[in-house]
């Protein structure tokens, strides 16, 4: 995640092909479009008109034009940028496959947006809220975003991500609109981004029964899909290990993503990069008329694996570690290596906290517990842990009221402002 500054919406509008046909899913980097309840409760609705976009993120009301009635002294930040990226192998599905498949991955990718970003406004998004000293954090009415899908890297390689730009405002339930606590969109940044996965999963599995090489992490791809053929298409990730491996150590991550990082080309159209791509796959042999043999790969039994679930738990195995509900959120995501809803890993949460409360009922409070009575919970409700949500007796109603209910409470979410993102998460970019 990164912060959008003031003055910063024109990456997201600026040049865009408004004029050209949609429907496809094969333009380049299309028009946004709103999302979130705070959004419905401004009257935007669709595609986001550029002058709209730069109101909101200024705290204006986009449809008067007035200054909303929010505290934002001295706030430089606008907006929040929530990157959700598909694995390579989806992106080349979407770049290079036939356009029915083209089409499945599209609308899959979209609607695992979609979920994430419903559980990031029910679960990390608040506002702070002050009295006579006292502070607490505030559940909002739901999110006023922007989403802006992309299809290709800065290095012009197919790339399919969405940017949801979280507005640096919201309405508290109380009423009041105000500044965003951006402290728990930064603490949820690595389990949005596992949901976001295993729901990407479920989706092109139901669409398109293909099978997953999913890794520890919670990243995967298309089983089918010549891991070649990704390498070939990824430019962005080759030249920062290259970065990395000539300053031996002496560089992060982050500091090489920034360094290599080149200006985007907006000049050049999807229709022009496609058969591009094509004839580069083609001259080193690579048949992308073979992708459509992903289809209906998968196969059954695919589904939880409660093993990898302990051996991510257990990876965190050190004396005073202590796990909290969003690092239990990100094991199970990852544990559903054929996909799995936002709503399913929810619900297995749900099951295996309770079932870690009853284990270690004297830490009720603290919502973060010792990695062992979260492993021992684990074996004690193993089987429960594979059930769907609507036999667990426990609606998405239910689980939205007790996150509701956690977020009016006074909260800090734990952990620096800093960005949390996986090295593997958004390196294309």
């Amino acid at each position: 995640m990164q912060t959008v500054r003031v003055g910063g919406h024109g990456y997201y509008v600026d040049d865009l092909p408004y004029g050209r046909e949609e429907g496809n899913g094969l333009v380049a980097e299309s028009p946004g479009r709103w999302m979130g309840e705070g959004a419905s409760a401004l009257g935007l609705a669709q595609r986001v008109e550029p002058q709209a976009f730069a109101d909101v993120l200024c705290g204006r009301d986009p449809l008067s034009g007035r200054a909303l009635p929010v505290t934002r002294d001295r706030v430089t930040v606008a907006g929040y940028d929530l990157a959700f990226c598909a694995p390579k192998s989806v992106s080349l599905l979407h770049a290079l496959g036939s356009a029915e498949l083209a089409s499945a991955v599209g609308e899959g990718h979209d609607a695992a947006v979609r979920a994430t970003a419903d559980y990031l406004a029910r679960a990390a998004l608040g506002v702070r809220r002050s009295n006579h000293g006292h502070r607490w954090t505030l559940a909002t009415t739901g999110m006023v975003g922007g989403a802006f899908v992309h299809r290709t890297s800065r290095a012009l390689d197919p790339h399919l991500h969405t940017h949801v730009v979280a507005a640096n405002v919201a309405q508290g339930v109380d009423g009041r609109w105000s500044a965003v606590d951006g402290r728990g969109l930064f603490a949820h940044t690595v389990d949005a981004g596992r949901l976001y996965h295993a729901q990407l999963r479920h989706e092109l599995t139901a669409r398109l029964g293909v099978a997953w090489d999913v890794r520890p992490s919670g990243l995967g791809d298309v089983v089918g899909v010549d891991p070649g053929l990704r390498a070939l298409f990824s430019q962005r990730s080759a030249d920062i290990k290259a970065y990395l491996a000539e300053r031996s150590g002496r560089a992060s991550v982050r500091g090489a993503f920034y360094a290599t990082r080149p200006e985007k080309d907006r000049t050049v159209c999807w229709e022009a990069l496609v058969p591009e791509w094509r004839h580069r796959a083609d001259e080193l042999g690579y048949d992308v008329g073979a992708l459509s043999r992903v289809v209906g790969r998968g196969r059954d039994g695919e589904g939880f694996d409660v093993e990898r679930l302990q051996s991510a738990i257990a990876r965190w195995a050190r004396p005073d570690a202590t796990l909290s509900r969003r690092d239990i959120v990100s094991a199970v995501a990852a544990a559903h290596v054929g996909g799995g809803q936002v709503s399913e890993v929810e619900g297995a949460v749900d099951r295996l906290c309770a079932e870690v409360r009853a284990h270690d009922p004297g830490r009720s409070g603290t919502e973060r517990w010792p990695v062992p009575v979260v492993s021992g919970a684990v074996r004690a409700c193993a089987g429960e842990l594979t059930r769907r949500p609507e036999q667990s007796g426990l609606g998405r109603g239910d689980r939205e009221m007790q996150d509701r209910d956690r977020n009016v409470r006074a909260r800090a979410p734990d952990g620096p402002r800093r960005d949390r993102r996986s090295p593997e998460r958004g390196m294309e970019r």
